[in-house]
């Protein structure tokens, strides 16, 4: 018996939810976050995670530490295609060959890292992050060309509609309002005309997961930590304000004192003779926020692998400790690029190769290149690998190395040939004068210690014989 040869899904993605149009029966499927907690579901998760990434700098700089890696990364197109494919492809998207100018095409193209700046630092706290594709004809070629990604930012999405096996179907935006309008309907954009980067994305979930979830409890401890540390130094600071008063009728002036006083350069009351205010400080023992406080930043930055930012801040930090942590952060980071690269190759070239070249045309790929090598090699372990032999310093190294850390180019005419290291004369008395004048008060010196070691071989013999 022939196998059966599965043509169709039976299951579901799971992170969709079904909705009938009563007027016209229809069924639609949108997304369904796959997320307990209701303040973090879409689209309510992203006031609280924007929130997350504009008030806090430690966060912020962590999103800055996964992003600069990645604009700074050497982005190229790769592939055995035809040149004019090739040559279509880079001008739209901005990324010219290595070592060619930058060609500026009037009307179409985009800048490619500019792209990658908007998509990149939302993408990880956001989740996902789309962009509408908009075209123009080049009427004297026929050719298609990139005219601009337009971004569609998180905060402006409103729903987002998926097909019954999970496939995006497009999204929902906010409408501009405009004087005159006489109803704001939503902007349904198509998935043909998106590019729709997502992080983590789970089953039919294309609001993806941002980074910041697995940190969101620490951030809100810590949120609240720190407002309490506000408070005892804006108390403890200035010190409890206690008035006593006789009459009973003071009452109500005594707590209005001690309610509304405040420090500053011109502060202070008068007080009848029947009431007196004193200030008293902190008594007794208090608790130190601080380490709480550290201890919730450090594992927000474990959350995203970025231990090394908080090692200046540990007594037991060191440059030996940072850089397996580095390593395993930068291959994150390479991940993420990586991503990035897969979603634009097959949703912004494909789709501009096969609108010039047909289907069947084959494709460039972009790639974000290796981000470690771009880090460059340390000082010291360049010189480890030239003293073991393994590289024989040359003209494209030392140029290579001028360039990394911002040195002058060479100068032939001007080189300064290195000396043999020569070795170091050991110490010796050349004047005879010295000699003769320091020798007696060395001998001297001499015999002094002989004598002492003789009186105490002495002693010890006589107390050995009494016992």
């Amino acid at each position: 018996m022939a196998p059966t040869i599965p043509t169709r899904e039976i299951g579901t993605p799971g992170g969709l939810t079904a909705t009938r149009n009563r007027r016209t029966g229809n069924t639609t499927y949108e997304v369904d976050p796959l997320e307990e907690n209701r303040e973090l579901r879409f689209p309510q998760s992203i006031p609280v995670y924007d929130r997350m990434r504009s008030q806090d700098g430690h966060i912020e700089s962590i999103i800055s530490a996964i992003t600069l890696p990645v604009l700074k990364a050497d982005w190229q197109l790769t592939g055995d295609v035809k040149p004019e494919v090739m040559a279509l492809v880079r001008d739209s998207l901005g990324i010219p060959a290595a070592g060619e100018a930058r060609a500026r095409n009037l009307g179409y193209g985009i800048s490619w890292r500019e792209h990658v700046s908007q998509c990149a630092a939302t993408l990880l706290w956001a989740g996902f992050m789309p962009f509408e594709q908009v075209y123009v004809v080049d009427e004297a070629t026929g050719r298609v060309h990139l005219r601009k990604l337009a971004p569609r930012p998180p905060r402006t999405i409103t729903n987002i509609e998926v097909g019954q096996d999970g496939g995006l179907e497009a999204i929902y935006q906010t409408p501009v309002w405009s004087p005159g309008a006489s109803l704001l309907e939503e902007k349904r954009i198509t998935v043909d005309r998106l590019v729709m980067y997502t992080h983590r994305k789970e089953g039919a979930d294309w609001t993806g997961r941002s980074m910041l979830r697995s940190s969101y409890k620490h951030w809100l401890i810590k949120d609240v930590l720190l407002r309490l540390d506000a408070q005892a130094a804006e108390r403890g600071s200035m010190g409890i304000p206690v008035v006593n008063y006789d009459k009973p009728e003071e009452k109500q002036l005594a707590e209005d004192i001690a309610e509304n006083l405040r420090a500053g350069a011109t502060a202070g009351v008068a007080l009848p003779q029947s009431m007196k205010l004193t200030i008293i400080g902190v008594q007794g023992n208090t608790v130190d926020l601080v380490p709480r406080i550290r201890y919730h930043d450090q594992e927000i930055a474990r959350s995203a692998l970025a231990m090394f930012l908080d090692i200046t801040s540990n007594e037991n930090g060191s440059r030996a400790l940072a850089e397996p942590i580095l390593e395993v952060f930068m291959d994150s980071v390479q991940a993420f690029a990586d991503g990035i690269a897969e979603t634009a190759t097959e949703h912004i070239v494909r789709d501009l190769v096969r609108l010039n070249f047909g289907d069947e045309e084959p494709y460039p790929e972009l790639v974000a290149g290796d981000l470690k090598a771009a880090r460059g090699i340390a000082v010291d372990h360049l010189k480890t690998l030239v003293d073991a032999g393994i590289i024989r310093p040359d003209d494209k190294l030392e140029d290579h190395q001028r360039s990394q850390y911002g040195l002058p180019e060479r100068d032939t005419e001007t080189t300064r040939t290195p000396q043999a290291n020569q070795p170091v004369p050991a110490p010796s008395y050349s004047d005879t004068a010295v000699v003769q004048d320091e020798l007696p008060g060395l001998q001297d010196l001499t015999e002094q210690l002989k004598q002492n070691t003789a009186a105490r071989r002495r002693w010890y013999a006589s107390r050995q014989a009494d016992a």
